[in-house]
């Protein structure tokens, strides 16, 4: 036999989860190389929303000195904005890792 409730509770939780990922593209995260002279900001887990190179640190480094402080800083700020993702997923969830969520 069908169970409605079931339906219910199915169409309940994926309005929550729609929610929730639209909290996550929202969300905004920062992240700066050690020096601070690279600051990334990453929108969402996924879309590099700015880059911010310190003008005075230019003339002192190294075209492959940069691309390691960049991707250095852009890794951070994705790491981070993916443990962000999955703390607020995890509301709707209660921990469990569902894949494509």
């Amino acid at each position: 036999m069908f169970n409605m409730d079931k339906l219910k509770q199915a169409g309940s939780l994926m309005k929550k989860m729609n929610g929730l990922k639209k909290k996550i593209d929202k969300l905004e995260t920062i992240a700066e190389s050690k020096d601070g002279n690279i600051r990334v900001v990453v929108q969402g887990t996924s879309n590099i929303k700015s880059i911010k190179i310190d003008e005075d640190f230019l003339p002192q480094v190294s075209a492959k000195d940069l691309e390691k402080n960049l991707i250095k800083a852009l890794n951070e700020a994705m790491k981070e904005a993916e443990k962000s993702s999955k703390k607020i997923m995890s509301e709707v969830t209660g921990g469990l890792n569902i894949p494509g969520l």
